[in-house]
């Protein structure tokens, strides 16, 4: 039994810098440009035994985006959860500066926008579970625009909440875009001015 569970134990570990290996690799090169000897080699392990793990690069790319999913969503996903439109842009905010304080975040959003244009069966992959991360953004921001003084067209001071997601999911992309280009763009600033001038215009308290 114990050798099972040690075993098992080894295998998990295993697994988890195999990803981890990927996610640098994919996010530096792109799916195309990542090879599963590539992934091995930055674990050292041989290709075979990368291929015990996950039987083929798609795989493994899936089970990278599946485990950057997870994370998100337990690390921030329910933090939106009974939040006014005020609340969710200070939350931003805070997303912003924890992202750009993380180099494992700047990896995920370097695959993100890697991927978005690029063609291909994996790049099409990481760009869809990109979009529906987009989505499940948008949708929460709606819906807190729409909640917090019931019974009004619009709680946030625009009948458009559509348009308002669109234009906060817009500036948080924007903002990575040009972090991405260089590193020592400060986009807690950034994203600070837009939700200021946002907090303004849709008269909620400054963030």
């Amino acid at each position: 039994m114990a050798r099972t569970f040690g075993a098992d134990q080894a295998g998990r570990e295993t697994r988890t810098r195999i990803l981890d290996a990927a996610l640098e690799l994919f996010s530096e090169r792109g799916y195309a440009g990542t090879s599963i000897a590539a992934v091995a080699k930055a674990v050292g392990l041989s290709a075979p035994g990368v291929l015990h793990h996950f039987p083929d690069k798609r795989t493994l790319l899936l089970a990278v985006l599946a485990n950057e999913g997870r994370l998100f969503t337990d690390e921030q996903g329910p933090a939106y959860e009974d939040l006014t439109v005020a609340d969710a842009v200070r939350l931003l905010v805070l997303t912003v500066q924890e992202n750009q304080e993380s180099p494992r975040s700047r990896e995920v959003i370097r695959l993100e926008h890697l991927c978005a244009l690029a063609p291909g069966d994996g790049a099409e992959m990481a760009a869809e579970w990109s979009r529906a991360r987009m989505d499940r953004l948008r949708i929460a921001i709606q819906a807190m625009a729409e909640r917090t003084r019931p019974g009004e067209t619009s709680a946030a001071g625009t009948d458009d909440t559509a348009g308002l997601a669109d234009l906060i999911i817009a500036t948080l992309v924007g903002l990575e875009h040009l972090w991405l280009l260089d590193e020592n763009f400060d986009m807690v600033a950034g994203m600070r001015t837009f939700a200021g001038l946002l907090a303004k215009q849709l008269d909620l308290p400054n963030p």
